[in-house]
């Protein structure tokens, strides 16, 4: 059987990468508090549809989808069209990341529960 380059190249993509698809799978039943640096907080839930949401403490919701490409995962509000995004891996409770949205800068924790 002779093995092609593209073969070689395609078996490490997948080694490298093999949750790439469910990047957020240990967020799917969790709740990723975000505090921003002025002291405001919102709660994200992650779907494995790829959509996501925000809880705002006022109880306004916003929508939003989240891919994965070229080594970041990044979310994407509704009606907006800069994401915000953060390095590929497979995030999980516990996880702690900080990161910067059209609202300012924030740190985020994963936590269990909804």
């Amino acid at each position: 059987m002779k093995v092609t380059a593209t073969a070689i190249a395609l078996a490490a993509m997948v080694v490298s990468f093999p949750a790439a698809a469910d990047t957020w799978s240990g967020a799917y039943s969790a709740t990723i508090q975000s505090t921003y640096s002025d002291g405001r907080t919102a709660k994200v839930y992650v779907e494995p549809d790829h959509s996501y949401s925000v809880l705002l403490p006022d109880g306004t919701k916003l929508a939003g989808t989240w891919a994965d490409a070229n080594a970041q995962s990044c979310f994407t509000l509704n009606g907006t069209t800069k994401p915000t995004c953060f390095p590929a891996k497979d995030y999980k409770v516990g996880d702690h990341f900080a990161g910067e949205d059209g609202s300012g800068k924030f740190t985020a924790v994963i936590v269990e529960g909804r």
